[in-house]
């Protein structure tokens, strides 16, 4: 979500403070958390991901949508789109798919969503997401869906029933703060389309808010509904900042009682949280006070601005002592998702100036594909596709991050690529892709030197190596700057240790290996590798290889 409404809202929520709560924290019952089981969640370890804004991915004409509705005319992303794309996404190697909100939402993002036991229908039917859902397992991809837990829309009936209206039933579910449901917890902003769009929080201290939530995660968990495999959590607190006792948002109490009713469901579900504050690895987001699992793993931001860093200097610094620091905040039995580009943060290739240094994507892609976590890629990161943020008074500011996928050299010849952005006018005459500008699936899927195809190479070699996926990192020392090296030592009896070296500079360079500390070098550690430009080694170490 962007990190501009956070500002927006803090505003906001400065002025409301000054008002009392309607029920002192007295006649707030406590919450009755159900004791955990010990979670078995999936294993997600040799897992590629690959995160999808329905919206902008993939056209295919819904099947309850009208000819000239809204979606057709403008060839917004559905469900049978993505149906479709399950060739690609196995091309790439992709075992997991994240997608953003798919529930009823005004903005193209689908963040400030309303009830989430609907679909917004420019996606399509639950019949079609079922179909979605089951032709991605039948291919061996999971699914994981994005999900607002901390509040609604505000055109929901929660809201438009109970607001100035103090015998509501539905408003102690809501975070107001004066006893005529006049003033809350909240903030508006204009989407895309010039319409606004309105927030309220939940009180999650109160019992009826929480089984709302709770009810519609476990809904689409059912294989008699969709049977996904679980979620990502859009903006995860500890422990949520403002309103009387954190209206009861806390990894302790919602969260803890969030994870006990969803594994009623799946067990095994997976479930990764954005940490709120980007600077940490949220690492204190995965398990309550007192040590139990309530989230599966968060993502690998420190790691993703260090590596940006990296590959604009040419420098690998940054992302050895990042990523040492990154593996020492990663709790035993608990995984990060390793990110270098999503939907908040300027493209990957515009970031690091690959738009002028085409090689520093290639080294982009080995330093996501070969890093010890889960790698999740950003669609169209894999083409090189450019965006940097806009200005443009409303949530469009974003679109350009956010273009439609590329799937044809021309967008016109191509009927499954999205134009839903050119219902902002300004983002879409000022849009980043353009016909024929080399960044499309069908310009690079048989180019033999595309970045496509060298994210394609990359998945096979994480495949082919186990031990890049579960193996235990070891640093290794090199008397280059620009290279990144490292092995990984195998599990026994899992294959052989692996070693990688990745030059993010723009020389050939012929740099000497070393273990980086104490200890004996592995059997077949070379004492120097020769690296071309922007390229990556990936070197099996068993004895006599």
């Amino acid at each position: 979500m962007m990190r501009r409404l956070s500002l927006l809202a803090a505003s906001l929520l400065a002025i409301q403070a000054a008002a009392q709560p309607v029920d002192s924290p007295a006649a707030i019952p406590e919450l009755e958390v159900t004791p955990m089981s010990e979670p078995r969640p999936l294993d997600v370890s040799g897992d590629i991901f690959y995160h999808i804004m329905p919206i902008a991915w993939r056209h295919a004409p819904a099947a309850a949508a009208a000819p000239d509705s809204l979606q057709n005319r403008h060839r917004f992303g559905t469900f049978r789109g993505i149906v479709d794309g399950i060739p690609y996404l196995k091309s790439l190697g992709v075992t997991g798919v994240w997608l953003n909100p798919i529930f009823p939402s005004p903005a193209y993002h689908g963040y400030q969503h309303d009830a989430a036991d609907r679909l917004n229908p420019w996606f399509g039917d639950e019949r079609e997401f079922k179909a979605m859902v089951e032709a991605c397992h039948a291919s061996g991809i999971k699914v994981f869906l994005d999900l607002v837990a901390y509040g609604i829309n505000r055109d929901s009936i929660y809201f438009r029933n109970s607001y100035n209206n103090g015998a509501s039933g539905y408003g102690p579910m809501l975070a107001y703060i004066d006893s005529g449901n006049t003033k809350f917890v909240g903030y508006d902003f204009r989407t895309w389309t010039g319409d606004t769009v309105k927030f309220v929080n939940w009180d999650l201290r109160r019992a009826s808010a929480r089984r709302l939530v709770f009810e519609w995660s476990k809904k689409w968990l059912d294989p008699r509904v969709a049977g996904v495999d679980g979620y990502r959590l859009d903006h995860v607190w500890l422990r949520y900042e403002t309103g009387p006792d954190g209206l009861g948002y806390h990894i302790d109490t919602f969260w803890r009682e969030w994870r006990n009713e969803v594994e009623s469901v799946r067990p095994d579900v997976f479930t990764f949280a954005e940490q709120r504050d980007w600077t940490s690895f949220g690492a204190e987001l995965l398990r309550t006070s007192d040590g139990r699992r309530v989230h599966d793993a968060t993502f690998t931001k420190p790691f993703e601005f260090a590596a940006r860093e990296a590959l604009r200097e040419q420098d690998a610094t940054k992302i050895r002592l990042s990523m040492a620091a990154t593996l020492t905040a990663c709790p035993p039995g608990f995984t990060f998702m390793a990110i270098l580009g999503d939907h908040d943060v300027d493209r990957l290739a515009s970031d690091i100036g690959a738009d002028a240094h085409p090689g520093r994507a290639r080294a982009a892609a080995a330093v996501l594909m070969l890093q010890p976590f889960p790698p999740v890629l950003y669609y169209g990161d894999e083409l090189g596709m450019l965006g940097r943020g806009g200005a443009y008074d409303s949530d469009a500011n974003d679109i350009p991050r956010r273009e439609p996928m590329k799937w044809g050299a021309v967008a016109a010849d191509s009927p499954v690529m999205s134009r839903y952005n050119e219902l902002h006018r300004a983002s879409y005459d000022a849009r980043m892709s353009r016909d024929r500008d080399g960044r499309s699936v069908e310009e690079q899927d048989k180019d033999p030197g595309s970045l496509l195809n060298a994210y394609r190479a990359l998945a096979k070699v994480r495949r082919q190596f186990p031990a890049l996926s579960r193996g235990a990192y070891v640093p290794l020392k090199t008397d280059v700057k620009a290279v990144w090296c490292f092995m990984k030592r195998a599990a026994p009896g899992a294959g052989a240790d692996v070693m990688v070296a990745i030059n993010l500079g723009d020389q050939d360079v012929k740099a000497s290996v070393s273990l980086d500390g104490d200890g004996q070098a592995p059997t077949g550690l070379p004492s120097s590798i020769s690296i071309e430009p922007h390229g990556w080694r990936v070197m099996s170490l068993q004895a006599g290889s």
